[in-house]
């Protein structure tokens, strides 16, 4: 199933690596990944769609544990 999330994280060297390898080791399909300055200074938009058999909360639950994380919302996919 595809699921669609949009991530503000504090901009740090390390934090969309971080970010990745959660979804690369959680067993999560990275199909799309867009990342752009927020409005916000000092942090990052990241929109992601990603495949993966795993509920929609399971996604949140892991994505909100990751310490550069300030908001996580969920995303409208298409299709």
């Amino acid at each position: 199933m595809k699921q669609g999330i949009s991530i503000v994280l504090k901009r740090q060297g390390d934090s969309l690596v971080r970010l990745t390898g959660l979804l690369y080791r959680r067993g999560y399909v990275i199909e799309s990944l867009s990342v752009g300055p927020d409005s916000c200074q000092g942090h990052v938009q990241v929109t992601a769609v990603v495949t993966s058999q795993a509920a929609p909360r399971q996604l949140f639950s892991h994505v909100s544990k990751l310490v550069d994380v300030v908001k996580v919302e969920d995303c409208y996919v298409g299709g």
